[in-house]
C-alpha cells in the first residue's frame, strides 16, 4: 500500500514537470528565433541604388554671319592740270599821242537813234509813242495802241480810286427761296472817267448771285485813280455781299 501511494505521487510530480517544460520550451524557441531574426536584420547591408544614366547633348553653335562686303573704292579725283602762265612783257609806247582816236562804233554826240521820231526825247526807245512820258509809264505795253492807256495796278504812286455811288444788287427770288447767301469777289477796270468796265468774277457763289453782282458793280461810279497827279485807268477788286434778312 505504501508503494502504491509512492508510485502515484511520483506520477503526479512527473505530470507537473511535463506541463511546465512545454511552455518553457516554446518560450525559449521564440526568444532564440527572435534573436536570430533581429541579428540577421541588423547585419544586412544596404543595397546601393542603381546609377541613373544621364546623357548631356550639346547643340552646335550656328555658323558666324558672312563678313560685310568691302566698301566701294572712291573714284579717283581728277585734279585739273594747271599750266603756268607765261608773263607777258608789257612795254610802254615810245610816244604818247595828244589826241586819242574815237572808236568807229561809238555814236556821234547828239546823234538820233534809228527808228526814232522827230521831236523825240533823249533816252527814248525805238517803238515809243509820240507824246509819251520819259521812261514810260508803269503798266504800259511796248507797242500799245496809240491813245489807249493800259490799266495799272493800285499801289505806290498810283492812288486808289474813291467810290462815289454804289447800286445795291437785286437779290434773285430763286436764290432767296433757296436761301443762298455769301460774298462774291470781282475784278473790274476803273477808267480815267471813273466808270466801271470789264468786270469778271474772281470767286463766285452761284451763277444767279454772280450775275446780279456783276450787273450792280457795272453801275457804280468812282473818282478816278491818279498817277503823278493825272487820272489813269486801274484794276480794282471789289466785293458784293448777299445776306438774307
Amino acid at each position: 500500500m505504501f508503494e502504491a501511494s509512492l508510485i502515484e505521487s511520483s506520477k503526479k510530480k512527473a505530470d507537473k514537470k511535463r506541463w511546465m517544460t512545454f511552455p518553457l520550451a516554446v518560450l525559449l524557441h521564440i526568444v532564440v528565433i527572435g534573436t536570430a531574426v533581429g541579428l540577421s536584420l541588423w547585419y544586412i547591408e544596404e543595397i546601393p541604388e542603381p546609377p541613373i544614366p544621364v546623357s548631356f547633348y550639346m547643340q552646335a553653335a550656328p555658323p558666324p554671319p558672312p563678313p560685310p562686303p568691302p566698301p566701294k573704292a572712291a573714284p579717283a579725283k581728277v585734279e585739273p592740270k594747271v599750266e603756268p602762265v607765261k608773263p607777258t612783257q608789257v612795254t610802254s609806247p615810245m610816244e604818247v599821242p595828244d589826241i586819242l582816236p574815237v572808236p568807229s562804233s561809238a555814236p556821234e554826240p547828239d546823234a538820233g537813234v534809228e527808228g526814232g521820231v522827230e521831236g523825240g526825247v533823249e533816252g527814248g526807245v525805238p517803238g515809243g509813242v509820240m507824246g509819251g512820258v520819259l521812261g514810260g509809264v508803269v503798266g504800259g505795253v511796248l507797242g500799245g495802241t496809240p491813245g489807249v492807256e493800259e490799266p495799272m495796278r493800285v499801289g505806290g504812286e498810283v492812288k486808289e480810286p474813291v467810290e462815289i455811288s454804289r447800286v445795291k444788287p437785286q437779290y434773285p427770288e430763286a436764290a432767296r427761296k433757296a436761301r443762298m447767301q455769301g460774298v462774291v469777289i470781282l475784278e473790274a477796270i476803273i477808267t480815267k472817267d471813273g466808270n466801271v468796265e470789264s468786270v469778271r468774277i474772281l470767286r463766285g457763289i452761284n451763277p444767279l448771285l454772280d450775275n446780279a453782282a456783276m450787273r450792280a458793280v457795272q453801275q457804280w461810279k468812282y473818282k478816278p485813280a491818279t498817277f503823278n497827279g493825272r487820272p489813269v485807268p486801274v484794276y480794282l477788286t471789289v466785293t458784293v455781299t448777299f445776306t438774307l434778312q
